[in-house]
């Protein structure tokens, strides 16, 4: 068996098996960086749906905490007794005075503040668009935003088919002494049609059910939540989808709203609102292969989709990046086997060799 040929062998098989332990290294690797990403995305997912519950359980404890305190229920008793007594012109008359302010003004250190200006400070300070007293008919007797429902009624009144009269009409009809209500983000006519949310309970004085109070939720503090994408890359985001495949918050690809009007309806929707939880590599609401991480939120009778997402290209950008690294190696080292290959009968060694053991020249051909 001639040398040159038996070379030539050793490095066709050098390189068969760099193929494959490159092959085998690379797909290691791959596997690796997909698993990173699952749980990374799972955690990330969870870590969200996490805050997002203790704010929401926060939301409900504040609104069951003061639905029962005195001074809303004195308030409310008031405005009800002064709405029968007076109609609308009454609650117009009662916002800048009477007792409720005095009331209000003894539980902090402001002086001569309205009942506007206090009820707006403490709206603000929880970050509620707007707080409402309802009348036990559905008369909302009472609104910091003084928008077109206020002074309506929510059982027979132009609102009534809106989130706030669904909340109401819930509470209303509810036996429970201690009922909370949440009403998933719809379009609120009165605050120009913007997506709202509204959580309420039932107010009791003496045991007597008086009237319904209730705080409309606006979308900002959710995206707060949602839109934290330390961590998250380039391409990451972590969002809402409700039953109706609609957005709950924003995307941080576009600029404008994308809640209540961007539809998601990929397959890890479906399963989320199934129940199971898990990764799978789909294309999103904008056509762009993710790997999205699913599972579902309840609270208080909603049920949204929770989806952490980033982009396969950025997630499997490494692994590219080892593939052409790979690539290019295994090119330079087949141009230096050729090289070798080429050159080996010029070289001192093979001629001390083949004199060595009595070869020929013609044994490297």
């Amino acid at each position: 068996m001639k040398i040159g040929r038996s070379i030539n062998i050793s490095i066709g098989v050098f390189l068969l098996a760099l193929v494959v332990v490159g092959i085998f290294v690379s797909r290691a690797y791959e596997q690796r960086v997909e698993q990173k990403a699952v749980k990374h995305l799972t955690t990330m997912l969870m870590l969200r749906q996490s805050v997002l519950r203790s704010y929401f359980e926060s939301l409900r404890s504040e609104v069951t905490l003061w639905s029962g305190r005195p001074i809303v229920v004195d308030l409310l008793s008031s405005l009800q007794a002064t709405y029968q007594a007076r109609g609308t012109q009454g609650l117009v008359d009662i916002d800048i005075g009477a007792q409720q302010t005095r009331d209000l003004q003894a539980t902090s250190n402001l002086e001569n503040v309205s009942l506007d200006v206090r009820v707006a400070q403490f709206a603000a300070h929880h970050r509620y668009y707007d707080v409402f007293f309802i009348g036990p008919d559905g008369d909302v007797l009472y609104t910091v935003a003084k928008e077109d429902d206020y002074g309506t009624n929510l059982l027979s009144g132009p609102y009534a088919d809106t989130g706030l009269g669904r909340l109401f009409q819930y509470l209303h009809a509810s036996p429970g002494g201690d009922s909370v209500e949440f009403e998933d983000f719809s379009a609120y006519p009165p605050s120009n049609n913007q997506p709202a949310a509204f959580l309420g309970a039932r107010a009791y004085r003496d045991g007597e059910y008086i009237g319904v109070y209730a705080v409309q939720i606006p979308v900002d503090p959710v995206d707060e939540i949602m839109q934290f994408s330390a961590g998250m890359g380039e391409s990451g985001e972590i969002y809402l989808v409700g039953e109706d495949g609609l957005m709950r918050s924003h995307s941080r690809f576009f600029n404008t709203s994308t809640v209540l009007k961007t539809s998601v309806t990929g397959a890890t929707v479906g399963k989320a609102f199934s129940g199971a939880t898990g990764l799978e590599i789909v294309d999103d609401y904008r056509g762009i292969p993710v790997y999205s991480a699913y599972r579902l939120f309840e609270f208080e009778g909603i049920r949204w989709a929770v989806l952490a997402e980033q982009d396969v290209a950025e997630v499997e950008a490494p692994v590219v990046a080892a593939r052409l690294w790979f690539g290019a190696g295994f090119v330079v080292l087949c141009l230096i086997g050729l090289l070798f290959r080429f050159m080996l009968p010029h070289l001192a060694l093979p001629i001390f060799v083949a004199g060595l053991f009595g070869m020929s020249h013609d044994d490297y051909e």
